[in-house]
């Protein structure tokens, strides 16, 4: 009866060809990885009314199905740092954290940036670091962990680089207020549409006719605002540009035009000995004006921390700047470290899938040389990506590229005269995404891709952990009475180009 409803016979059919799809699956192994179930994972439908502490379906010898506990995975013993090492025996244990140190010969990768820091700690100067990363870095969770720990140690010198305009569909930042006005056009890295121009952080902002921004400054203990002595603004010049000014708290700093007839970039400096708690810049009514950013910094004495952190970009991303830009950008920012942790939305790649995956590594040095091709006398730290996993016929596991990439980006820290940071070992290895996601509560996401806002504190607090550490040791060992060590840095390049003359303030407010 069933068989002579219209439709059914086709019906029939398409159960009849899915059957023999999935049955393929089991008799060829070149479709295993299509398999809907293996013996060891969850039973498909079936799992889903089990609780969560049910055991895990597995095939004997024999073919019988049984039941056994389910384990968390194994923490991969050549991650665990050994008892033996003295700087791991200093870190602070942080569970369900792995202490990890930095690894760094000689103080070799760290070394200018430690007698900054030194300097910063005798009140004398300030220490600026800026870590380029990917969405890991983007929200600033790790980061404003990291800029929180070293400021109060060495001296809060201020939030740093600021994107223009903060467009949270590509970073954040946890700690300043930024108030847009005006429909705002962002490009970025990962997207492009920015002619090779992408700023410091890899965002550019249009903003058009009177539209503005506002970036009020980090809060402080008993409800003020950081007092900000240092203003920065980063544009660009062009055809079909118009007028652009500037203020802090209110007060006018600086204004002009943008219009030009070749495209370029520009700078606007302004300190303030009275000081200023927020700054402002927009465009005038002659039309629309792009921003890269701000710096907003107290002058000194500490640590400033620029997160540079864009959703979804890799290594090759960073091939989307024009070079003597990029070059220029951070040639005017001249950051004591160079920051580098890229490597999580590049684990598909075929390089990270050949033998050992050391085809990567010149992938990824094109990364780090690009970003210190401007500040060639800088020290720089390799980070590598958190751990991540994927579900394979249910049983969540970590990326199979992943300890080909740590291993990678190792050697070319090594070779690039960087110091590195295995933030993976730090989480705890393989499996480490998985059993941060079962804690209560819960240290990472169910994407399997990225760690809760306590989750990354934890690791914030382990990598400024390793940098103190480090610190310590390098000041033990002589400081900087030490000879400065060799590095190779990639070429000179010509300077940046001069900041714009400062004009006659305009109106401060629109």
């Amino acid at each position: 009866m069933f068989a002579d409803a219209p439709g059914m016979p086709r019906l029939l059919a398409a159960f009849g060809t899915a059957a023999l799809g999935l049955a393929a699956t089991y008799t060829t192994p070149a479709l295993a990885s299509f398999r809907p179930w293996s013996p060891g994972d969850p039973i498909p439908v079936f799992a889903k009314l089990l609780p969560a502490e049910a055991p895990r379906v597995v095939e004997s010898d024999d073919g019988q199905l049984t039941a056994a506990p389910v384990e968390p995975p194994p923490v991969a013993a050549s991650l665990t740092t050994a008892p033996a090492d003295p700087l791991a025996a200093a870190l602070t244990p942080r569970p369900p954290g792995v202490p990890t140190p930095l690894v760094d010969a000689n103080y070799r990768g760290l070394d200018a940036f430690y007698r900054k820091l030194a300097l910063a700690e005798q009140g004398k100067g300030t220490a600026r670091a800026s870590q380029w990363g990917d969405s890991t870095i983007a929200a600033d969770g790790i980061t404003s962990t990291v800029r929180a720990r070293l400021q109060a140690r060495f001296g809060n010198a201020g939030p740093g680089y600021l994107s223009a305009g903060m467009d949270p569909r590509w970073n954040v930042r946890q700690d300043v207020v930024v108030t847009p006005h005006g429909e705002f056009q962002t490009v970025s890295l990962l997207l492009g549409g920015g002619g090779g121009r992408y700023g410091y952080g890899g965002i550019a902002t249009t903003v058009p006719a009177e539209g503005y921004f506002t970036v009020t400054g980090p809060k402080l203990a008993d409800g003020s605002r950081l007092l900000m002595k240092h203003f920065e603004l980063w544009y660009q010049v062009g055809p079909e540009r118009g007028d652009w000014w500037a203020s802090i708290s209110g007060r006018g700093a600086g204004g002009g035009t943008a219009l030009a007839e070749s495209t370029g970039d520009r700078w606007q400096v302004v300190d303030d000995t009275t000081g200023f708690t927020s700054a402002s810049a927009g465009a005038g009514k002659s039309g629309p004006v792009t921003f890269y950013g701000m710096v907003l910094e107290t002058g000194g004495p500490g640590v400033v921390w620029d997160a540079l952190g864009v959703v979804g970009v890799g290594a090759r991303s960073f091939t989307q700047h024009g070079k003597r830009h990029l070059d220029n950008q951070v040639s005017h920012r001249s950051p004591d470290l160079v920051v580098v942790m890229l490597g999580g939305n590049e684990l598909g790649l075929p390089v990270l899938g050949k033998g050992d995956g050391s085809e990567y590594i010149p992938y990824y040095l094109d990364a780090v040389h690009r970003l210190r091709a401007g500040a060639p006398n800088s020290s720089c730290l390799v980070i590598t990506p958190l751990d991540q996993g994927t579900r394979d016929g249910g049983a969540a596991r970590t990326k199979p590229n992943l300890p080909r990439a740590v291993a990678a980006q190792q050697k070319a820290a090594a070779q690039e005269g960087c110091a590195f940071w295995n933030a993976w070992a730090a989480m705890g290895g393989d499996g480490a995404i998985v059993r941060w996601g079962a804690m209560k509560p819960t240290l990472a996401w169910s994407d399997l891709l990225h760690l809760s806002s306590t989750g990354q504190d934890i690791i914030g607090q382990m990598l400024a952990d390793a940098i103190e550490a480090g610190f310590d040791d390098w000041k033990k060992a002589g400081g900087a009475s030490r000879p400065v060590p060799a590095a190779p840095g990639p070429a000179v390049v010509a300077p940046a180009a001069a900041p714009a003359p400062v004009p006659a303030p305009v109106k401060a407010t629109p």
